[in-house]
């Protein structure tokens, strides 16, 4: 049944190649669906939306990141193809049951659920609609990682890119018709979020009929694997529980902290006196920053991990001097990208704020936001690297502590500081998770970095382009007008100097090194034109 060792190698290096580029897309389909459906439903319609969406989210961690990785690891230990399928069969029973349980949480729940969410009982069948896509959760990550664990990643692609994109074009169908028949904002939720389930019966369809061997065993062989150890319910449920904890917690991590926003924001706004219609048209223009972090860290995070499969097989084979390299090529490249970016996109966030959501609400509290970023960025490249070192000790309880810091700190801060308030939260209880992050990667490694050599010339270069782009947004803006047309051919412009400012600052203060250069997109042209004149 197994592939040869080599072509396992080829094909988890393709593979893993694959599902990096459908994530990167599918992270960029979802970030970008958003704008669409603020401008057509509004603030409040957007808020009704963001405060069901992190459960969507913490589903898609679950079918996509968490379970099938570990199912992967089961399936792939299995000595031939019997074992495999019936390995795979047994954990989709197991994962029913969770996702049964999970499932009547939230049909039943979602009254006290909605109460929580600010007392917003109207939200009650939003959460419900969305209930329904858990009930196909064992089937797509069952045979998500059935089919990973045979080295085979493109039906996960394929089943990922089909999900997102019905369900992008059901939530995009729903806003225009919601608009055009003036449904009220708790109908048009319900009928969005059904984009989640609606689009997860497609991404099954297409996975059962590629894997529907899983679900026949031989009787008899089914009798003699029910005795093996590997099979028991206890052991297995121990090991879906130990080694998917940490992966989910990882994945779903900026959607956990926008669940703690979600029953927090609202709620903290009204208490400092707001109006309940006010305080979620509010809430509706904070939720404008997830998708400016979403698309922000795209880039940073993907080029980031790129050497990631590198670094594992340095640690396995034990190559220090390969593996200290590439961490540093890392990790420069995820601060350089990631301090451009946020410094980029904070210079023109009022231009940018109001050329895709129709108004300039809430700058200063998205430009805070778009400072978790930084942290944000940092934490999955590092842990991703830490994974790769098997050195995650207590990685989940620091990451459950920063959820717990983000959670009191909106309490206290919005008290007094409102919106802002809730930013900021965000950005320490980041913060806290980094912090720990840092300390659990060997000192030695970072002294290959040269980290204040870095971060000097990074953030000057960042500073001069932040300057170069505001002073020439202000000034087309008072020559051309503050129109919202005028603004996105103003906004162009700021980005296009921005990238020619920072480009150029990098190429000619050499902040990066040939072999750094060559990992950035168009890296090798780049080279080409400006090293080897």
């Amino acid at each position: 049944m197994q592939p040869t060792k080599k072509n396992q190698n080829n094909n988890l290096l393709a593979g893993a190649g694959l599902l990096t580029l459908t994530g990167l897309i599918a992270k960029i389909l979802s970030a970008l669906y958003r704008i669409p459906l603020q401008n057509l439903v509004g603030n409040r319609g957007f808020y009704v939306y963001q405060q069901v969406y992190p459960i969507y989210g913490i589903g898609v961690v679950l079918a996509l990141s968490g379970w099938p990785l570990v199912i992967s690891k089961l399936v792939s230990e299995q000595p031939d193809g019997a074992h495999a399928r019936f390995m795979a069969q047994r954990l989709h029973h197991l994962l029913t049951l969770i996702s049964l349980i999970i499932f009547g949480g939230l049909i039943f729940g979602a009254p006290l659920i909605s109460k929580a969410m600010g007392g917003d009982v109207g939200l009650t069948p939003v959460i419900r609609a969305v209930a329904w896509m858990f009930l196909l959760m064992p089937l797509l990550a069952t045979t998500r990682g059935y089919s990973q664990g045979q080295f085979d990643m493109v039906p996960t692609a394929i089943s990922q890119i089909v999900e997102q994109i019905v369900r992008v074009g059901v939530i995009v169908f729903v806003a225009i018709w919601a608009n055009q028949q003036q449904w009220s904002v708790y109908k048009m939720g319900t009928w969005a979020m059904a984009g989640a389930p609606i689009a997860t019966i497609f991404a099954a369809l297409f996975m059962f009929k590629k894997y529907r061997e899983i679900y026949i065993i031989n009787q008899v062989d089914q009798a003699n694997f029910m005795q093996a150890p590997q099979f028991k319910w206890r052991i297995l449920a121990r090991r879906m529980w130990q080694e998917g904890s940490l992966l989910v917690l990882v994945a779903a991590l900026l959607v956990l902290f926008q669940l703690v926003d979600a029953f927090t924001v609202k709620s903290n706004l009204v208490l400092g006196g707001m109006h309940e219609a006010q305080a979620e048209n509010l809430k509706g223009v904070y939720d404008r920053g997830q998708p400016l972090v979403q698309l922000g860290m795209v880039l940073a995070t993907s080029i980031g991990t790129t050497l990631v499969p590198n670094l594992r097989h340095y640690f396995v084979t034990a190559q220090t001097e390969k593996f200290e390299k590439d961490f540093a090529s890392s990790m420069r490249l995820s601060i350089l990208l990631i301090i451009a970016t946020t410094g980029g996109m904070l210079a023109v966030l009022p231009q940018l704020n109001q050329s895709l959501f129709g108004s300039r609400e809430g700058t200063l509290a998205l430009g805070i936001y778009l400072l978790s970023m930084l942290p944000a960025t940092l934490i999955l490249v590092l842990i991703t690297i830490l994974q790769s070192m098997n050195r995650t000790r207590n990685l989940m309880i620091s990451i459950l502590i920063g959820i717990f810091i983000k959670w009191v700190m909106n309490d206290v801060l919005m008290h007094y500081m409102g919106l802002n308030g809730a930013s900021w939260s965000t950005v320490l209880g980041l913060t806290a998770i980094l912090g720990y992050t840092i300390w659990r990667v060997p000192k030695k490694l970072w002294a290959q970095l040269n980290l204040r050599q870095l971060l000097i010339k990074d953030l000057g270069l960042s500073g001069i382009m932040m300057f170069v782009v505001w002073l020439t947004e202000a000034m087309l803006e008072a020559w051309l007008g503050d129109q919202r047309m005028t603004v996105i051919l103003i906004l162009m412009l700021g980005i296009l100097f921005g990238i020619i400012v920072f480009v150029g600052g990098v190429l000619k203060w050499k902040i990066l090194k040939i072999d750094e250069i060559n990992l950035l997109p168009k890296g090798s042209k780049i080279i080409e034109k400006i090293y080897r004149k």
